[in-house]
């Protein structure tokens, strides 16, 4: 996959050396920001900064984590870049989050991972950078060619002189850093491509990990709302008098959010405690203008997108020409069904906002934090973003969801009206039911073979709702809808399609993202194409791809792995593979015929990442990933009757649980390409491996999620 790789600004970069008899401080702006009005950095004689290394004559040093921790493992991953280049024992070293400061960082937002594939190379500068001037220093105190100087965990060496870098800060601290360092090869690497145990891991397992529900700040108000259950509801009125009367009750507002560009109303109450604030909203008597969104349901959009699909929709990705084709006898035609899904995450969603005499600040668990910087501040008219303090914390969960800005909209607004800090808090029912969700949708895949059983043309349709064109009146179909369909595939004729579908159910990014439900469809027809034809399904792929495409690669490695080609009695084998923000996968699902109906019993995947940060990592990602695919495959989907979502909680909305989890097996392919993507890699092949699987034990073809295992 080609990306461009983040720039080093030379003179960002000597910008934020701080010239301290006690300290070096080394950062640079990631991602090519070239911002000149660099924030002036601070040094506290705790080394608390801004910067990605801290180094001072103690020994101590400090590398900096400016990505938010989610799960997904860059609270370790990042410092191990720099620990890789600066020549320091990861071990030994402080790991530190950063604050929230787009100025010194870039973009801190995590989503779509992307923080390790879009910073790697910068952050390899600035370790390498900080090794060559600790070298350089070494060398001109010992009057001796640098060339002739090496570093080695946290020392500079020379055949006849040592120093450590705590011996050398001052004269380090001095010079002017290199903006184009020596890198080092990939051969010599000792910490890139090892599993470090990360460090975050204990104190989220011993309960002393902080997370923004855990957070409370003085003289602080807790927040419920009761918001429209058809999303587009508005309210007509409430009781707010007799509210007013409960214990602890201190303010009853309406509020609103805003979710692509459409407001969500509700009915907050603020009280002492969130005890007596969720016990007065559930005394509240709200009538509400339903817009007639109460007609709605699953069958009926459904309906809607059957529709849709017949139109010729816009053409998102051609090779050939299928349409003359596809117009012949003797096509091949199936549909495939995914619904709506919920993030729900182990943290609910939280926020706490403090507004006040021109200042903010807000605390909680976000994947945007400088996205709410901006909001908080143009939403309480504060000219100067700065003047809104970011306090973000590791957070319980967040596949998408705490990307947006929608719930610390709630509590600003709160915030404002009651002068108070106001801590919003969504229950478990808010968060499943309210949204935003993945969006659901009806693919339609039409094929056509010729005289050898190979794919001539196929053509692929995908009806759904698109994340960035929620409203107004521009109909046409973008890009984002295809995510997931594999055009490495040399189809003589191939087309991709969209029908651009809105409504007023709303939708966001959820893990994986279109990858989550396009591979589905697709994988499952090439599956079918291949079984059509007699041909082995891993073969059949194997025959449209290039030999040295990266498909290639770890669709023979998990045939390897897996052992495709032995069957077993009793055994059903499914494959699919698909890329997913850079990084190739390739899966194998095994199920048996149980008492309950169908069972998968072993999820076998090949994960190329390019160069892999730290494997186990990997593993864990792909691992929850899988678990995550397998929930949405078989266990969950939101259904809407009366216009709003049916399912509310865990009773309903059923996850997998650890008995119900096959083994998996990850293997980590290694190469010395750049880094990509690894928090989605799993997801998007598991339930089309699963369909595969489930034919070839059974011969029935399943082709709507979730799938009932036990009525198969």
């Amino acid at each position: 996959m080609n990306f461009e790789l983040p720039a080093l600004n030379r003179r960002d970069f000597v910008k934020l050396i701080s010239l301290s008899g006690t300290a070096l401080v080394i950062g640079c702006v990631p991602n090519g920001q070239g911002n000149e009005e660099i924030k002036k950095i601070n040094l506290s004689k705790d080394f608390d900064v801004n910067q990605f290394i801290v180094i001072n004559k103690e020994g101590g040093i400090i590398l900096f984590n400016h990505r938010p921790e989610m799960g997904q493992g860059t609270f370790q991953s990042i410092p191990m870049i720099l620990a890789e280049e600066l020549e320091v024992d990861i071990s030994s070293v402080e790991i530190r989050p950063s604050e929230a400061n787009r100025d010194l960082y870039g973009s801190q937002m995590v989503v779509g991972s992307r923080s390790i594939q879009t910073e790697y190379m910068n952050l390899r500068k600035m370790g390498a950078a900080a090794r060559e001037v600790f070298i350089e220093a070494a060398a001109n105190r010992w009057q001796v060619p640098k060339e002739n100087c090496r570093a080695e965990n946290g020392m500079v060496v020379h055949d006849d002189h040592q120093a450590s870098y705590a011996e050398l800060v001052e004269d380090a601290s001095k010079l002017p850093l290199s903006a184009d360092p020596i890198l080092k090869d990939h051969k010599d690497f000792k910490i890139i491509g090892t599993s470090v145990a990360r460090r975050d891991i204990p104190s989220k397992t011993n309960g002393s990990a902080i997370f923004g529900m855990d957070i409370t700040v003085p003289d602080m108000l807790y927040a419920s709302i009761e918001r429209s259950a058809v999303f587009l509801g508005t309210v007509v009125s409430f009781n707010e008098d007799e509210l007013l009367k409960m214990p602890g009750v201190q303010h009853v507002f309406k509020t609103q959010r805003t979710v692509y560009g459409r407001e969500r109303h509700g009915v907050a109450v603020l009280a002492n405690t969130y005890w007596q604030a969720l016990q007065a909203r559930k005394a509240l008597k709200i009538v509400w203008d339903d817009k007639g969104l109460e007609k709605n349901t699953t069958e009926s959009i459904l309906n809607t997108y059957k529709l849709e699909a017949r139109k010729p929709g816009v053409e998102l990705f051609k090779n050939g020409d299928s349409n003359k084709l596809l117009g012949s006898k003797d096509i091949i035609s199936e549909e495939y069904i995914t619904p709506y899904q919920s993030h729900v995450p182990m943290e609910p969603m939280n926020a706490i906002v403090r507004v006040a005499n021109g200042e903010a600040e807000f605390w909680g668990s976000t994947q945007n934090p400088n996205g709410i910087r901006e909001h908080i501040a143009q939403q309480a008219g504060i000219e100067d973003p700065y003047k809104v303090k970011i306090n973000y914390t590791y957070m319980g969960g967040g596949f998408g969801r705490r990307s947006m800005t929608d719930v610390v909209e709630e509590a600003t607004d709160l915030s404002i009206k009651s002068g108070k800090a106001v801590k919003v808090i969504w229950t478990r029912e808010d968060d499943m039911t309210q949204g935003p969700f993945r969006a659901a949708s009806f693919n339609v895949l039409k094929g056509k073979l010729d005289s050898e059983g190979n794919i001539e043309a196929l053509e692929h349709k995908v009806v759904a709702q698109e994340i960035q064109n929620q409203t107004g009146d521009n109909m046409e179909a973008g890009g984002q809808l295809m995510g997931g369909i594999n055009i490495d595939y040399t189809i003589p004729h191939f087309t991709v399609k969209g029908v651009l579908q809105k409504n007023y159910v709303p939708i966001s990014y959820w893990r994986a993202v279109y990858h989550s439900t396009n591979p589905f469809a697709h994988e499952s027809f090439i599956d079918e194409l291949a079984h059509k034809t007699g041909k082995d399904p891993a073969q059949y792929r194997l025959d449209m791809l290039p030999e040295d495409n990266r498909f290639t690669e770890v669709l023979k490695r998990v045939m390897e792995e897996a052992h495709w080609s032995e069957k077993k009695e009793g055994i059903g084998k499914g494959i699919a593979i698909c890329e997913r923000s850079g990084a190739y996968f390739a899966m194998i699902v095994e199920v048996i015929k149980g008492e309950k109906g169908i069972k998968p019993i072993k999820i076998t995947t090949a994960v190329d990442v390019g160069t892999c940060i730290n494997p186990d990592t990997v593993k864990a990602q792909t691992e929850g990933s899988i678990v995550m695919g397998l929930t949405a495959a078989i266990k969950s989907g939101l259904e809407i009757e009366n216009g709003r979502i049916k399912q509310q909680n865990f009773d309903t909305y059923k996850l997998l649980e650890l008995s119900e989890t096959p083994e998996i097996v990850t293997v980590v392919m290694k190469n010395t390409l750049p880094p990509d993507g690894a928090g989605e890699a799993g997801l998007p092949t598991v339930a089309p491996a699963l369909a595969n699987a489930i034919f070839d034990l059974t011969g029935k073809r399943l082709r709507r999620l979730p799938m009932d295992l036990n009525e198969v």
